[in-house]
């Protein structure tokens, strides 16, 4: 059976938001690997004590245990760890891309989300609640809103780059280079 929630808080989650800074300035410390998991633990103990002996019996909660925070680094650094691995993906594959193969990436995947919506609607026909169309139009609004920027993004670049070429044939003809030379440029650089 699928667990339903977010499940039990842990002691860490169950602080009071006034120390929500104390929480932070630890995973900033965990972060920076200059210091040691348990110094930095001592340190956050200390700073949780002080604020609430400074609260005067305002705050009242329990200082989570050097195991609980352990679990905590783990989780933090497993979470850093996906988001650099998914962050230096995205730079590698979005490297290989130009703007045209992206802008047909975009088109092909959205003629498949439209593809599988209607795939969906008519294998499903009599069987979709309000929710699950609901879900379907979702979709397929999304996939029509990324197919649209992708095409206003391609033609601004490709207004960006008529414009640049103009500016170019300008300065070029000002600097006194002949029509053959620059013809032969072009060629060379696969300018049409």
């Amino acid at each position: 059976m699928a667990r339903k929630g977010r499940g039990r808080l842990n002691s860490l989650q169950l602080l009071p938001p006034e120390v929500n800074h104390i929480v932070s300035w630890a995973a900033g410390e965990l972060q920076n690997t200059n210091r040691s998991q348990l110094d930095i633990y001592q340190e956050f103990f200390d700073k949780l004590n002080h604020a609430k002996r400074e609260s005067r019996g305002e705050l009242e909660f329990v200082i989570p245990s050097f195991s609980s925070f352990n679990r905590y680094s783990i989780g933090l650094d497993e979470m850093t760890r996906e988001i650099n691995e998914a962050r230096e993906m995205a730079a590698a594959i979005a490297g290989t891309f130009d703007a045209e193969e992206s802008d047909d990436l975009t088109l092909i995947a959205v003629e498949a989300i439209k593809s599988l919506i209607f795939t969906t609607v008519r294998t499903k026909r009599g069987k979709l609640d309000t929710k699950d169309t609901k879900q379907l139009a979702d979709a397929l609004r999304s996939a029509l809103t990324a197919q649209n920027i992708s095409t206003t993004r391609r033609q601004k670049v490709e207004a960006e780059y008529k414009k640049a070429l103009g500016e170019v044939k300008d300065a070029v003809r000002k600097a006194g280079v002949s029509d053959e030379t620059m013809v032969e440029i072009n060629r060379r650089l696969g300018i049409t």
